[in-house]
């Protein structure tokens, strides 16, 4: 059964409303009681409502960090800076992840704000706006991490240089000597599927290669979908592809098991490039090149300027919104041919 104050009272022989203040380190209750009534809490394993202390504050101490895979090891490196930074100031983190689902997305940002959230961490599916739509009208400040609205909704943001990555990416491979270049894509209502398309296009562009819709593999940020069918049958009918810049990592581990079981070999017969660095955190038999987009830097900022927009004060402050786009490097490794392995090139 949980210990109440009452029972704490009843162990000590103070009242209710002294364990409360005591609990609560207010003032007007001494030292000497406080270290008393703590002692006997600890004793009868006594847990703080929350909830009920919020109600009184105004603030739950709590925060929702809403993302869209935590398969996938690039949000689970965010979710953790995020998740160090508010426990350091005594706010507990709620986790959802939406499957990249419309739906769960809703169904997130609803439990949030029936949570009474202090704050929302969101890095948004973009199928619609109507989860972010519920968000300003609850009021409760949210940022958006890793992907952006255009026109649709202005919203305070923290993303990477999605085109630049995707450019010098396409353009290394071009110096390098490749003119068939394959590129991912994963449905152009996300942000980052976009413009990184926009950095590769603009990469073919400046060096005079025609722009093949028949390199574009069309695959999904979902789990447990065709994408290897789809992976297999674009290289069996394209031998002539000699590298691929993926909408990810994950992505891009996937198409390099179908290449070997194709007996393609990587790098040898085709260079890779991937998206989020998540070698940077993990090691693999093969280590990926890839480009970083500053993923413990991200969450840094991203959580820095929720706290500030949850401690504003000025309504007038949260009609201005801060979009924030961070650098982004190649860092080559196994499977790119180069001699510069293990190495970066800064945007």
């Amino acid at each position: 059964m949980k210990t109440r104050l009452k029972d704490i009272a009843k162990t000590t022989g103070f009242s209710v409303n002294t364990v409360s203040h005591a609990l609560r380190d207010l003032p007007d209750i001494s030292e000497e009681t406080k270290k008393i009534i703590r002692s006997v809490a600890d004793k009868l394993d006594y847990i703080p409502n929350i909830q009920a202390s919020g109600f009184k504050s105004g603030k739950s101490k709590m925060i929702s960090i809403i993302l869209p895979d935590i398969i996938n090891p690039h949000f689970s490196i965010v979710f953790r800076e995020i998740e160090d930074h508010f426990r350091n100031q005594g706010i507990t983190p709620i986790f959802i992840n939406t499957n990249e689902r419309d739906a769960d997305e809703i169904n997130a940002v609803r439990l949030s704000i029936s949570q009474n959230v202090d704050g929302v961490i969101i890095c948004p599916v973009q199928n619609s706006i109507e989860g972010i739509k519920l968000l300003e009208k609850s009021k409760i400040p949210f940022v958006l991490i890793g992907r952006h609205f255009d026109n649709e909704i202005n919203t305070n943001y923290v993303v990477c240089d999605d085109i630049n990555g995707a450019y010098i990416a396409t353009k290394y491979l071009i110096d390098n000597g490749h003119r068939n270049i394959a590129c991912v894509r994963v449905g152009g209502k996300i942000s980052s599927d976009r413009e990184r398309y926009l950095g590769y296009c603009r990469a073919l562009d400046e060096a005079g290669i025609e722009i093949n819709k028949e390199n574009i593999i069309k695959l999904s940020v979902r789990e447990n979908t065709d994408n290897v069918k789809i992976i297999d049958e674009f290289f069996k009918f394209n031998r002539n592809c000699t590298a691929v810049l993926s909408f990810n990592d994950i992505i891009a581990y996937q198409i390099i098991s179908v290449l070997n079981r194709l007996n393609i070999n990587v790098p040898k017969d085709i260079s890779v490039i991937g998206f989020d660095n998540i070698c940077s955190e993990y090691s693999f038999p093969l280590m990926l090149s890839s480009v970083s987009i500053s993923k413990k830097k991200m969450a840094h900022i991203a959580s820095a300027l929720l706290t500030k927009k949850m401690n504003t004060d000025n309504l007038s402050d949260e009609t201005v919104k801060e979009h924030i786009i961070l650098p982004t490097k190649l860092y080559l490794r196994d499977t790119t041919k180069s001699n510069q392995l293990s190495t970066h090139i800064p945007s």
